[in-house]
């Protein structure tokens, strides 16, 4: 992606509003200014917030007298041998210390008005235990976040190609565009698209494609082998290795959909599932447990409520710790 920034804004006219300095005439043309421009409203909101951070700690430091302090301090500090005190600055420095507090607390504000107003870029990570946290982007696409996953998009689409950046794992709704094509990088892939929805895994040393319905170019960046995916097609990226396949796994989407479907499948793998579409760690008190075969579906139901109907029909109870449940066997 590139780094630039479309904004052009007056730094110069900002400060002098902020310090006062303008006259009646001038803030009346500027407030003009900022009505019509919501960016600059909300800089200038977020400026006006940081920087009464700013003048509270100043105002702290006022109210302390940085002399009597260090002579205190001083007068304790006897070299024990010559019976000689060691005289210090200590004026300079303490105002030294306060300087640099200054400055790095000015510098974490700047940092923060660029990140929140002034970047092209907005960075988006969701939780660990977190799922289905959606992002509406500047064209009317939707992109949902499974747990730790991390998305980086652009404020507004203004080059020839709609670009954004994935770690983890996120469900793709794009909006049409015959004109701006969509491309994700995710680790060494591109996922290129006109309009379509599917879902895309990037994590450890694969990257995983699963479309749902449009269709897909699926590429590896390096040496741009690509495979075309359509409606069910899915795909994985490993060690610049690709291949494609039907996706067989009724479960591979839970996390989004809370749809869960067991056809006589052992609860050790049932367990997967589960720990996949709720993001919590399962357990069994014995292998015993672990190789009993349920037959269910579960539509958005609660964790609670799947846990529930699986002890019940095995005669279980569960445990649980924080993020970690362990089914026994009941009484």
């Amino acid at each position: 992606m590139k780094n630039e920034t479309s904004h052009n804004i007056e730094w110069e006219i900002i400060s002098k509003y902020l310090s006062g300095e303008m006259s009646e005439e001038e803030k009346a043309a500027f407030k003009k200014v900022i009505d019509s421009n919501p960016e600059y409203a909300q800089i200038i909101a977020a400026s006006e917030k940081d920087l009464g951070l700013v003048e509270d700690v100043m105002h702290i430091r006022e109210q302390y007298n940085a002399d009597i302090a260090w002579n205190k301090v001083n007068d304790q500090i006897t070299n024990k041998k010559s019976g000689k005190k060691i005289i210090l600055n200590a004026k300079r420095v303490l105002q030294f210390a306060a300087m640099i507090i200054v400055v790095i607390g000015l510098g974490l504000i700047s940092n923060k008005v660029y990140n929140e107003y002034l970047s092209p870029y907005q960075t988006f990570i969701s939780k660990a235990h977190e799922s289905n946290k959606s992002i509406v982007l500047a064209d009317g696409s939707t992109i949902t976040l499974n747990g730790e996953a991390k998305l980086v998009y652009p404020r507004n689409f203004n080059d020839d190609t709609r670009n954004v950046s994935l770690e983890g794992e996120a469900f793709f709704n794009i909006a049409k565009n015959p004109n701006k094509a969509f491309i994700i990088t995710a680790k060494d892939a591109e996922i290129k698209v006109l309009g379509t929805s599917f879902n895309v895994i990037a994590k450890d040393d694969k990257v995983e494609v699963l479309v749902k319905s449009g269709k897909v170019k699926f590429s590896e960046i390096n040496n741009k082998e690509s495979v075309i995916l359509e409606k069910g097609d899915f795909a994985i990226l490993k060690e610049s290795l690709l291949s494609k396949s039907l996706m067989n796994d009724d479960n591979y989407l839970s996390w989004k959909t809370q749809k869960m479907v067991f056809r006589r499948m052992e609860l050790k793998e049932v367990a997967k599932v589960i720990e996949r579409t709720y993001h919590v760690q399962i357990q069994f008190e014995s292998d015993e447990i672990a190789k009993e075969k349920i037959n269910t579906t579960f539509n958005q139901e609660s964790l609670s409520h799947v846990l529930n109907n699986i002890c019940m029909s095995f005669n279980l109870t569960y445990e649980k710790k924080g993020q970690t449940i362990i089914l026994k066997k009941g009484i």
